[in-house]
């Protein structure tokens, strides 16, 4: 979902796909694109030092390659002054593929292009039992493949424990499709949690106190809920869509440095009720209806959970809806969140519009 409060730039031409971030010649805003760092070349020792070390896919899993062919070396017809064929660029972060457990795919991020020190701020990433804490993640992820760096205890409820490491904007993707790919065998499910001052003791400004939400949302049904939100909200405005149309899966969290937080379940959706979420609390949502709510979309257009932080909650959705039902999930998406049509998107009709050409559903509740 496009951040409401972003103004729309209107579409150079007919067919393109204008985006908020995105520019003629830049790369997907999500990951971050500014310019470019400053400082000395890093060393092949450096690059080897900071590349991330990724595991054999689960089954049915996989990263995509690059999707930028290597240039051609020139013929001896070109003569001695002919370039090498250009690299072919893409727009899209996400290739969808199927069956359900093919879809979780991403093209490598580009380093990052943010003006700074030109050294990583993070914690480098040291592969060493030294580092691990007891009931922490790094030993499931090592044996998976997966070297992370050092992670602390950021929540607890009860038995529940969520665990967080800080990742670059550049590469917090990467590292979400990474963990998110080997959950299978390793049991922890990624979410993007944003900056880490939202996070300050326990979690309290994200994390309210309540009941076992998790057994509360097994109670909801997620369309009778909307239905019942949708009357509370009232007639969206109607008519031609006016935004320019949009079909990339750029998301807005991990355009900044924040954490990334990992949690012991075997689906994401269940994350805003195992950490009861009070980001919508001014709109009586709680962690039990966003549960049952991202179940119906999981069980529907597979939706994945990417990102919850103080107020937003960004989706990845790998199978859209159809053009004939856009209308109606737009409707509910409305009912989850009227904050969309209140702070910026015109009418319902570009919120269908949006949902069934991007990848990247963003919600914000202010």
């Amino acid at each position: 979902m496009p951040d409401p409060a972003a103004q729309p730039e209107p579409a150079s031409e007919p067919g393109s796909a204008p985006g908020s971030v995105n520019e003629p010649g830049a790369s997907s805003g999500a990951l971050g694109d500014a310019a470019p760092e400053t400082g000395p070349d890093p060393s092949p020792a450096d690059l080897e030092e900071d590349s991330i070390t990724t595991a054999a896919p689960a089954t049915g899993l996989r990263l995509v390659p690059d999707l930028a062919p290597d240039p051609l070396p020139a013929s001896a017809d070109d003569g001695p002054s002919a370039a090498p064929a250009q690299p072919e660029s893409t727009d899209e972060i996400f290739v969808p593929e199927r069956p359900r457990r093919e879809l979780l795919t991403l093209d490598k991020p580009e380093p990052p292009k943010q003006p700074g020190t030109g050294r990583d701020e993070m914690m480098p990433r040291i592969d060493s039992e030294d580092l691990d804490i007891a009931g922490s993640p790094r030993a499931d992820l090592r044996a998976a493949g997966l070297a992370v760096p050092k992670m602390h205890q950021l929540v607890r409820r009860g038995d529940t424990a969520m665990w967080a490491f800080g990742v670059r904007a550049s590469e917090a993707l990467r590292w979400w499709l990474d963990i998110r790919q080997a959950a299978e065998q390793t049991g922890w499910m990624p979410v993007l949690l944003g900056a880490p001052a939202e996070w300050r003791d326990n979690g309290e400004a994200i994390v309210h106190e309540g009941d076992d939400e998790l057994a509360r949302a097994d109670e909801i049904d997620a369309a009778e809920l909307l239905h019942e939100k949708g009357a509370e909200a009232g007639e969206p405005a109607r008519g031609v869509p006016i935004l320019p149309r949009r079909g990339d899966t750029d998301f807005a969290t991990p355009q900044h440095e924040g954490l990334l937080g990992l949690v012991a379940t075997d689906a994401g959706w269940k994350i805003p009720a195992m950490f009861p979420w009070k980001g919508s609390t001014n709109w009586e949502l709680y962690g039990a209806e966003h549960a049952a709510v991202l179940r119906s979309w999981n069980r529907r257009f597979e939706a994945e959970l990417v990102a919850m932080t103080y107020d937003v909650v960004e989706l990845y959705v790998p199978r859209p809806p159809a053009p004939e039902e856009a209308i109606a999930v737009a409707s509910e998406a409305y009912a989850y969140c009227p904050d969309l049509l209140d702070s910026g998107v015109p009418t319902l009709e570009d919120l269908a519009e949006h949902m069934i050409r991007s990848k990247a559903w963003y919600f914000r509740w202010s």
